[in-house]
């Protein structure tokens, strides 16, 4: 998906504006129980955060969301790796860590574009209302990382 549109919704209507915090490699141990969480079978590479800058929200202090910038191409950025402990959806904190990356993209004059399973209509659906859309599908496969 493609950001296409300046549409900038922050957090759920109810929820007050949470704060942002930018990650470090400390940080790494909570990612990556948010990670497996999030993603059943699977482990986060060690090295993420070389890959770019990553955002999270934490929540009676446990990180509740991240999510972050990889692939640079000239003019474009992707988000990546955005998750949610499944006990803190629907309070818009995904929303806002996602708006807070297509800002920060926007303000270096360039596009935002992730990729998300067509099946994650939930993900879809708050994409869409930040102003992204699709562009093309694509098949993948997932290359485990080698945790050295």
């Amino acid at each position: 998906m493609v950001h296409e549109d300046p549409v900038s919704e922050s957090h759920a209507a109810n929820e007050p504006s949470p704060e942002i915090l930018e990650l470090k490699e400390a940080d790494l141990p909570e990612m990556s129980v948010l990670y497996e969480a999030t993603r059943p079978g699977r482990k986060i590479c060690p090295r993420i955060q070389k890959l770019g800058t990553f955002l999270g929200i934490r929540n009676e202090g446990k990180l509740v969301v991240m999510g972050g910038l990889r692939m640079h191409l000239p003019g474009y950025r992707e988000i990546t790796t955005v998750a949610t402990m499944p006990e803190h959806e629907g309070h818009g904190y995904a929303t806002a860590v996602v708006a807070e990356l297509v800002r920060r993209i926007r303000e270096h004059n360039e596009r935002p574009y992730l990729t998300v399973r067509t099946d994650n209509t939930r993900a879809i659906s708050i994409y869409q209302r930040l102003g992204f859309r699709e562009r093309t599908r694509l098949h993948s496969t997932t290359i485990v990382c080698a945790s050295n």
